[in-house]
């Protein structure tokens, strides 16, 4: 089923271009055009234009489709490249001009626009029904605050823009990372009184059969609440949000062939595809060119020798999740937890953003932190069961289960959102482990990329990341 129905698709074409047109958010659409706010007649258009931001994430290779995954990747230990824009991040030596920074700025903040003019445009509105407006709050307030959850752990201390003031937003300086953590909480604890319970259809009617996880529903709220909790310290929230989805019995581990498939047990909130020619970005970007099954040329982002040491023998991750390419003579091995690379495909893969394995792997750290050492090593062997590797020994320690959970997350979330980057940074693993394998380019000021050169040129109020 389309996320969009079609006749509303000029409606958000509209807004997605006006959004688009904004430079860092630097000047207003032209007073002959029609705004975001004019176009909340009702509760139809108000769902249409809101939900085509969904679509505007999958058009193309985007920040929140694709690039977040393939230059984090790169930046870390997991993923080598032989594509050119991708050297500088692997050499850990990104100039401040480079294009796909600016582009993945670029679109954070509008995607941050858009999400502010929808809940300017909710606001006191009368035409829109209560229960279309909560849900399309509780949305916006959700993307929202995952935007900035990954500008924040990419570039630090970042503009928080929470409004479509140009005056304001074109000379705001750089936020604290605090800060916008604050904001990313207060914006999912929003959500979560908002937001449905269940997931909903493009009439905000909740499914009751064949349920499409497309749009996010309390439970993607409280998974990435859960995540920023635990990425703030609050061992205990995380935990408590965590098990909140994991007791909830909507989700339970697949098999791993099914892990990614759409509309599947473990997945918490997809993204719909929309180009018919393929399936996931992520599956069209790291399956190399093939022919029937022969591949025809080299992966443009190889997995490291480092990750393929890194995976136990016998884990069923290493043959399902991994794809084998002999190509010339060499072999080579790359992300293979999408399946499909092109050629008109049946859509049967949706891109997976937030799953119940990652809950396990919060709630085990949480519970590790916390000294419940047992409850950690349960939940690993959850992970660990269904890979079919043998269950850790009860006799660990905190430092060996912590050890463990790094080694878990390395392997489960591999290629999948930059979770090594980002763990391999809040943990302050990022200097010890890198500086080993990017060694003599490896310095501690490469956990930050850089801000835009562009950005800081129309806006004399950031500052530049060390460094750079």
């Amino acid at each position: 089923m389309p996320l969009l129905n079609k006749k509303y698709f000029f409606i958000v074409s509209i807004i997605i271009t006006v959004a688009a047109c904004k430079k860092f958010v630097q000047v207003d659409p032209p007073i002959d055009q029609p705004t975001e706010v004019s176009l909340f007649a009702d509760d139809n258009t108000a769902t249409a234009a809101w939900t085509g931001i969904y679509n505007n994430m999958m058009q193309t290779f985007r920040f929140l489709s694709s690039d977040i995954t393939t230059y984090a990747g790169v930046s870390s230990d997991e993923l080598s490249y032989f594509n050119p824009p991708a050297n500088p991040f692997l050499t850990n030596s990104i100039p401040s001009d480079n294009s796909t920074i600016n582009t993945m700025w670029q679109q954070a903040y509008q995607y941050i626009y858009q999400t502010n003019a929808c809940m300017e445009g909710l606001l006191n509105n009368s035409k829109i029904t209560e229960r279309t407006k909560n849900q399309l709050t509780g949305e916006a307030k959700f993307v929202r605050a995952l935007c900035y959850f990954y500008l924040v752990n990419l570039w630090g201390d970042v503009p928080l823009i929470i409004s479509t003031d140009y005056a304001a937003n074109a000379t705001t300086g750089r936020t604290s990372k605090a800060q916008i953590y604050q904001q990313i909480i207060s914006d999912l604890k929003d959500a979560q009184t908002l937001i449905n319970d269940g997931y909903v259809k493009s009439d905000n009617t909740v499914y009751t059969t064949s349920i499409e996880k497309i749009r996010p529903n309390k439970s993607a709220v409280t998974a990435l609440l859960s995540r920023v909790h635990l990425y703030t310290g609050d061992w205990s929230n995380a935990e408590m949000q965590s098990t909140t989805i994991i007791n909830s019995g909507m989700y339970s581990l697949p098999a791993l062939n099914s892990a990614f498939l759409k509309n599947n047990t473990e997945a918490i909130w997809q993204l719909q595809p929309i180009n018919s020619s393929y399936n996931t970005l992520e599956g069209n970007r790291f399956i190399p060119f093939n022919v029937g099954g022969v591949f025809m040329t080299f992966p443009a982002y190889p997995l490291t020798n480092s990750l393929m040491n890194a995976f136990e023998s016998g884990d069923q991750r290493k043959s399902i999740w991994v794809g084998v390419d002999v190509y010339s003579g060499t072999t080579y091995y790359f992300p293979y937890k999408y399946k499909v690379y092109s050629g008109n495909p049946p859509l049967n893969e949706y891109y997976t953003v937030l799953r119940l394995g990652e809950q396990y792997l919060i709630r085990a750290e949480a519970r590790a932190q916390q000294n419940n050492l047992a409850g950690a090593i349960s939940d690993l062997n959850v992970i660990r069961m269904r890979t079919t590797l043998a269950d850790l020994p009860t006799s660990l320690n905190k430092t060996q289960v912590l050890a463990a959970v790094e080694q878990e997350r390395r392997i489960e979330l591999f290629a999948e959102w930059g979770h090594r980057w980002l763990d391999l940074k809040r943990t302050n693993r990022a200097d010890p482990v890198l500086n080993i394998i990017k060694s003599p380019n490896w310095q501690i000021t490469d956990i930050l990329w850089p801000i835009p050169q562009s950005q800081i040129n129309i806006n004399l109020n950031l500052t530049q990341n060390p460094g750079y």
